[in-house]
């Protein structure tokens, strides 16, 4: 079974992808000033923001129950992508040292990780076959990005089944008995 939180936030705190946080529009007249540069926190609190992460994922999708809800979602689930960028960014800047605690601290706690994730694949399997209740938007976000796109995406353990393209037996259409389903008078 894929797990949502295994690739997506343990891999991505693993992996270290360097992106930014929360850029802001300053005025044109004058230049903004610098962001403070933000603690690298330690492994432990690094790992308890990405469990944190994964909760708001599943919480959102929870609270999808229409389009109008669908489309609310979408918003929070942008930040939600800013949130995992964030961590990506911070686990990048994590020593060795505490990179190999991170990676054992994982370790221990696999099966919340794996049950966490399995909620939110049933969510977004929820919502993939009500359609999105009807929201492109939301649409969107789950089908196309990184961080989402394996909630709505088909288990690939799970066998597809195969179509059945032998033609059906030739049967009198016009019989009020075609092939024998009716019992006899």
């Amino acid at each position: 079974m894929k797990t949502f939180l295994l690739p997506v936030l343990a891999s991505a705190l693993v992996a270290g992808v360097p992106l930014a946080f929360g850029e802001t529009a300053a005025p044109a007249a004058s230049p903004a000033p610098a962001a403070p540069a933000e603690k690298t926190p330690s492994a432990d609190s690094l790992l308890n923001q990405a469990f944190s992460v994964a909760i708001d994922v599943q919480q959102t999708l929870a609270a999808v129950q229409d389009k109008e809800s669908g489309d609310k979602a979408v918003k929070k689930l942008q930040g939600i992508q800013k949130d995992i960028q964030r961590l990506r960014d911070l686990r990048e800047k994590l020593t060795e040292a505490e990179k190999e605690k991170m990676d054992a601290l994982s370790e221990k706690m696999e099966e919340r990780m794996d049950m966490l994730s399995e909620r939110c694949e049933k969510e977004g399997q929820r919502l993939l076959e009500a359609r999105y209740y009807g929201s492109a938007a939301l649409k969107d976000i789950l089908e196309n990005s990184d961080e989402f796109s394996e909630l709505v995406e088909p288990d690939e353990d799970v066998a597809e089944p195969e179509e059945d393209n032998t033609p059906a037996p030739a049967g009198n259409v016009l019989s009020p008995n075609p092939e024998g389903l009716l019992p006899p008078n």
